[in-house]
């Protein structure tokens, strides 16, 4: 288990213990309880905005370390003004990548997303719409948006998707059970660029990114912005980003070959290990 699941339980059974005391002998200080309940939903709040801790759900974030491979993945689009930049400088690499599409984006330009799939890169699930109150929704409405997002592009698939990150990263305890009822896998990251956001710039962006370009790692990126308004600072950053990889021997691939190359890699007894 998780060590942020582990702290978890461990906060809310002496939450339990804290509130059976006052109910049943003397009722513990306020200031006490007070800094108790500040300090759990605090706990609860990193939870949901770092889902790789895993504290609610499964997530993947990295793949061990071995086969110099590593996961770009992309947030948000598709969009072609930009999506189609990130496509040729991935193409001029010779690097394939995991996109986490938009499904209201992708009914928008399904010859868009036919193409990145037949460029060899992997989609996957964003949500129907950028939901920025994703993580509040109950578990019956992550499921149906995801099968929803499902039903839309599985058309344009050869199979359906089995990743899904949600909008703005967050996994709460209802979303991780919408995910797990709707069958796909919670994807998080290993380093961030922060690139969607308007103030980014392609410099900083770079730096971030090439400082976590470790074997098995998963880079998250955006193709596109939230509301198709701006170009991410990635879409400018990712020669460099890629130029960067090159140097140090690293190649992306999906993340379903990410992990399927981390199941095939034999472990100390030779044996071969699971992800």
């Amino acid at each position: 288990m998780p060590p942020a699941r582990i702290a978890l339980w461990l906060s809310s059974i002496a939450g339990i213990s804290l509130l059976v005391r006052s109910l049943w002998f003397e009722p513990v200080p306020m200031g006490v309880a007070v800094g108790a309940m500040v300090a759990y939903l605090v706990l609860c709040m990193l939870g949901m905005i770092f889902p790789a801790f895993e504290m609610f759900g499964d997530a993947v974030s990295r793949a061990e370390p071995g086969p110099r491979l590593i996961a770009l993945t992309f947030d948000d689009g598709p969009y072609p003004p930009t999506t189609r930049k990130v496509l040729d400088a991935l193409a001029k690499a010779e690097q394939r990548a995991t996109f986490f599409v938009v499904a209201r984006k992708a009914q928008k330009y399904p010859e868009l997303v036919k193409e990145m799939v037949e460029a060899g890169h992997e989609i996957a699930l964003h949500g129907f719409q950028h939901d920025r109150l994703f993580a509040w929704r109950t578990p019956s409405h992550v499921q149906m948006d995801l099968r929803r997002s499902r039903d839309a592009l599985t058309p344009l698939l050869a199979k359906p998707p089995r990743w899904f990150r949600p909008p703005m990263g967050m996994v709460s305890p209802r979303t991780a059970a919408g995910a797990r009822k709707a069958g796909v896998e919670l994807a998080a990251w290993s380093v961030r660029a922060f690139d969607g956001t308007a103030g980014a710039t392609p410099e900083r962006v770079t730096e971030r990114i090439t400082a976590g370009l470790k074997d098995g790692a998963i880079v998250l990126l955006h193709d596109a912005a939230e509301h198709d308004d701006f170009e991410p600072a990635g879409v400018a950053a990712l020669p460099g980003i890629l130029d960067a990889m090159a140097a140090r021997g690293l190649t992306s691939v999906t993340l379903s070959e990410l992990f399927a190359e981390e199941a095939a890699s034999p472990g100390p007894s030779g044996n071969e290990t699971g992800s």
